[in-house]
C-alpha cells in the first residue's frame, strides 16, 4: 500500500497594503464663517476608513504637505472601491 503526502501551497508573506493620499494645498477656497474667512481641513474615506488632515485656521490658502493612509483589507476588491475626498 502507498501513499501519498498532499502539501499544501507555500502560504504568501503577510503582506500589507496601503493606500496613501498626499495632501499638500489647496487655493482660493469661499469663505465660510461669515467674516470672509475659513478653516479649512481634508476628509478622505476608503473602505470605511475616515482619516482626516488637521484644520488650518482663518486660512484659505491652506498648505497641508501630510499623507493620510488607508490599509487595503481586500486588495481583490480594489477594482471596486472607492477613495471620497471633502475639503
Amino acid at each position: 500500500m502507498t501513499t501519498s503526502s498532499q502539501q499544501l501551497p507555500p502560504q504568501p508573506p503577510n503582506t500589507v497594503r496601503k493606500v496613501i493620499v498626499e495632501v499638500v494645498d489647496a487655493s482660493d477656497l469661499l469663505p465660510k464663517d461669515g467674516q470672509g474667512s475659513s478653516s479649512p481641513f481634508v476628509i478622505a474615506d476608503f473602505d470605511g476608513q475616515k482619516k482626516r488632515t488637521s484644520t488650518k485656521y482663518r486660512d484659505l490658502n491652506p498648505v497641508w504637505n501630510g499623507a493620510l493612509e488607508f490599509t487595503v483589507s481586500d486588495p481583490d476588491n480594489m477594482d471596486v472601491e472607492e477613495l471620497e475626498i471633502e475639503v
